[in-house]
């Protein structure tokens, strides 16, 4: 296959599975209110269902992504396709919460294959002087897929049921199944020679320790965070001598590079949770079903589609930074309309919403760019799963945060229904944290960016 075709069905692969994992990681949200009637759920274990999917996640990331650019991202990406698609089916005809959970544990696993290397993929496939656009074009389809999640799920949820959400994805799966074995290629990163089995241990239990840990400040969650903690400094004195560390501690004297990863932790956390509590606003405070719920939402993928394009060809052409602060500003604005959200009219809610979408469309791309191009290309296996990592850490920990709140506000209560006015002020609590996040994001590029 020719270098320029093959390009070209890595791009529609990619936008193909960007937008499956990053719709997967969305799509029950909608649904959460209906899959507790369902199971009596506490608001508890409600967020346990899309919490244990983002610590799998989360914490197996970094360490498969080493093993799949050594062993090669083809044949990793259909292992994990298939391991997806038989997630999503254990998902659809589950009969109690155990068998869900468990099902969100296999989808976390794959979906950790994916996302630990596919910007690997992108960099080593793609051309560098297109890079950008590409980027901008593939990075818009996955929030498109984060966002449209929630449309697609509400309409599903009215009309059908719940168990249908998980179905939906397994056509695109089996799709990006052909192409790989269409483009019948594989790709490595050379410069992994030795993996460090015992560092990836070590990580994954830090990582899913520290993650299980703060989503509930009680007395065995204390301990299991100060255990987290214990391991993280064994971790960083372990890897620090190891020639083929799961960690490269060498990026993080690259500020750039840091940098970079800081304001996509910031601008995931600012948005997922910003979606997650509108949705259970819209629902039980204003009485929203699912499908006019998930519709409110699609303004946000739209957006995104608006501005997705241009984004990617600016990012070619000017400084990323800027474009990045301006991105966090328009969603800094969005949050603070929702902290108001009680006060404001409904109209106004849309308006944030397209806000967000026009703020997280225009940061995708640069803040990319800027993130793989400010390292060298023999750091992109701990670089790409490194920038993954940092965009599922916000997430997981905007939703473990706003859990502890809620916890301390709603006490025992186990419905948001009864008790709209403490979710309501357990949001607001979480939104300004949201806030003081999005300021210190901006502060810090352009000072970057002055310094230069």
């Amino acid at each position: 296959m020719k270098k320029e075709v093959e390009d070209k069905w890595v791009m529609i692969l990619g936008c193909l599975l960007l937008f499956c994992v990053q719709f997967i990681v969305n799509m029950v949200t909608v649904a959460l209110p209906t899959i507790s009637s369902d199971f009596n759920l506490s608001f508890k274990m409600v967020n346990a269902i899309n919490l244990i999917f983002l610590i799998t996640s989360v914490s197996l990331m970094m360490p498969l992504g080493k093993y799949v650019v050594k062993y090669g991202i083809g044949k990793s990406f259909k292992y994990s396709i298939i391991l997806m698609i038989v997630g999503l089916l254990l998902a659809a005809f589950s009969t109690d919460i155990n068998t869900l959970l468990i099902s969100r544990i296999i989808q976390g696993i794959a979906t950790a294959v994916i996302n630990g290397s596919i910007y690997a993929l992108f960099t080593i496939q793609l051309p560098s002087n297109m890079l950008g656009y590409d980027l901008g074009i593939m990075g818009s389809c996955g929030y498109i897929g984060l966002c449209l999640s929630n449309t697609v799920s509400g309409i599903i949820v009215y009309y059908m049921s719940w168990r249908a959400v998980f179905l939906v994805l397994i056509p695109l799966y089996i799709i990006t199944l052909f192409i790989l074995m269409k483009i019948d290629d594989e790709w490595y990163l050379s410069n992994v020679n030795e993996i460090d089995h015992v560092g990836s241990i070590i990580y994954v239990l830090f990582m899913g320790m520290f993650l299980y840990g703060i989503e509930q400040l009680d007395g065995k969650n204390i301990i299991i965070l100060i255990l987290s903690i214990i391991l993280l400094i064994i971790f960083f004195k372990y890897e620090k001598n190891k020639k083929n560390p799961v960690c490269n501690l060498k990026l993080l004297k690259n500020f750039k590079y840091v940098l970079g990863n800081y304001t996509a932790f910031v601008m995931y956390f600012m948005t997922f949770i910003a979606t997650y509590i509108l949705n259970f606003y819209l629902q039980n405070a204003l009485g929203y079903d699912a499908r006019i719920t998930g519709t409110f939402l699609l303004a946000t993928p739209l957006a995104v589609i608006f501005i997705s394009s241009f984004a990617g060809k600016l990012s070619d052409e000017r400084d990323e930074r800027t474009i990045s602060s301006i991105a966090i500003t328009l969603t800094l604005i969005n949050i603070v309309i929702l902290f108001f959200m009680d006060r404001v009219p409904v109209y106004l809610l849309l308006v944030a919403c397209v806000l967000q979408g026009i703020g997280h469309g225009l940061y995708s791309s640069p803040n990319n760019r800027f993130v793989l191009t400010s390292i060298d290309q023999k750091d992109l296996s701990d670089a790409s799963p490194m920038l993954s990592t940092s965009k599922d850490v916000g997430k997981t920990m905007s939703l473990s945060i706003f859990s502890i709140i809620c916890g301390l506000v709603l006490g025992t209560s186990n419905t948001i229904e009864k008790n709209i006015p403490s979710f309501i002020f357990a949001s607001k609590i979480m939104l300004g944290i949201v806030i003081c996040f999005g300021i210190s994001a901006i502060i810090l590029l352009i000072l970057n960016k002055i310094k230069d």
